[in-house]
């Protein structure tokens, strides 16, 4: 009688491997599967069928059965009782042999890599019933709290800021247009006194003198600007209250991006931001201090509160280290991004008032690009700078969602004076 013999060659290098017939099923095999000789899909089938203990196969020909006939394997009883026989063990199983790559890309973490194994248990999202303490059926009753609010009030900067708002410009500036004025006043406001200080710790007393010095600032910067002065006084101060952490925002960041670009770009200074005039906070290594305007850690406040290293903003820092934008062009896009944001966020009067402004300081743009720089072709400029500025609005946006669910958590004990001085500003 003849034996069936089969040659499968498989390219691996210059190797071939002569494989008999299944012994299962007499079908071409593919390899040593689990201690017989098989082809892959009755390997498969003895992998299904050996681990599942509930399903009990019958055979409806009194267990003498071909195992494979007309195309299609006919009974799974015989066949399993034919894959024991040949020499199948489902001790030669093997289990965890997952790519790295698929247990692994749910692990990373900004910490490094966790065991696969804790995943779902230290990454596991709080719950609102433990984070609010009160089950679910209580969710709709306003929780009554253990700590009191702290009081901040603002009122003294506001009638400082007022003041200096009422009397004009510090210096006398002269230009030939508003834009040009700006600028000049930028590097007034900007003026430094004092080293460089690296701060280690950011807590209330840091965060309320940053508030300060960024708010009298603004209202500094305004004052060189003519068209904004003939405003009245009511709608200058709204404006200002309204505008000045949008300001600090990009300023921090084209601080930061200055001092890269002058040649602070080494590993150790990419990890500086700029804060102020003459400080800066190391992201890696600063301490933060929340203890003052919440009573939750930081970790269970991880969905609102994002990394000191996300204050940098990479995708707005990174093309404005590129752009290095002149003094003018810096002028402009705080310009553009303030009075953007008040027009928006008021509407009406001030929204027409805003479009004015920003169609006055692009005429004085254009007249700079053209007839300063000799560019007539600065569109591409333009784009590039409209582009950070989009981003930093768009992340404001986002940021307010979170800022509403906070509170109607209630999750701040803080209150201020003046509130519609700090919308958007945890952004």
């Amino acid at each position: 009688m003849e034996t069936s013999e089969l040659e499968v060659y498989v390219p691996t290098g210059s190797m071939v491997f002569n494989y008999s017939a299944c012994q299962v099923c007499a079908q071409p095999a593919h390899g040593n599967h689990f201690g017989a000789i098989s082809c892959r899909a009755c390997a498969a089938f003895f992998r299904r069928a050996a681990i599942t203990a509930k399903t009990i196969y019958k055979c409806k020909n009194y267990d003498n059965c071909q195992i494979w006939k007309n195309g299609r394997f006919i009974c799974k009883k015989c066949r399993l009782v034919k894959c024991h026989e040949v020499g199948m063990d489902s001790s030669k199983f093997q289990f965890d042999r997952d790519p790295i790559s698929t247990t692994e890309q749910f692990v990373n973490t900004k910490n490094g890599k966790r065991p696969s194994s804790s995943i779902f248990f230290t990454h596991l999202p709080e719950t609102i019933e433990h984070f609010l303490g009160s089950p679910h059926f209580l969710l709709y009753i306003q929780p009554i709290r253990n700590f009191e609010k702290n009081f901040i009030d603002c009122q003294y900067l506001i009638e400082k800021a007022s003041k200096l708002l009422s009397l004009g410009a510090e210096k006398p500036i002269f230009a030939k247009n508003n834009l040009e004025k700006l600028a000049l006043g930028l590097n007034l406001v900007r003026a430094q006194s004092g080293e460089m200080q690296i701060l280690k710790v950011l807590g209330k007393n840091e965060a309320m003198t940053f508030w300060e010095k960024d708010f009298l600032a603004v209202a500094r910067w305004l004052t060189y600007f003519d068209d904004f002065q003939e405003l009245p006084h009511a709608q200058q101060v709204l404006v200002l209250k309204s505008v000045w952490h949008v300001w600090s925002r990009l300023d921090k960041l084209a601080l930061t991006a200055s001092r890269r670009s002058l040649g602070h770009n080494c590993a150790q200074q990419e990890k500086i931001m700029m804060v102020g005039y003459n400080s800066a906070i190391d992201v890696k290594n600063v301490k933060l201090d929340i203890s003052w305007f919440t009573k939750y850690t930081k970790e269970q406040l991880g969905f609102f509160f994002e990394e000191v290293e996300d204050w940098m903003l990479t995708p707005v820092l990174d093309p404005l280290t590129q752009l290095q934008p002149t003094d003018m062009e810096i002028t402009y896009m705080l310009c553009q991004l303030c009075f953007h944001y008040a027009g928006k966020r008021f509407q009406g009067e001030i929204l027409e008032v805003m479009e004015r402004f920003q169609e006055s300081l692009a005429a004085n743009l254009h007249d700079y690009y053209v007839n300063e720089l000799n560019m007539p072709r600065y569109c591409g400029r333009l784009n590039q700078m409209m582009k950070i500025n989009n981003r930093i609005q768009q992340d404001i946006w986002e940021k307010r969602s979170k800022y509403e669910v906070a509170k109607i958590l209630d999750i701040y004990c803080v209150e201020f004076s003046h509130p519609e001085m700090f919308l958007d500003a945890a952004a």
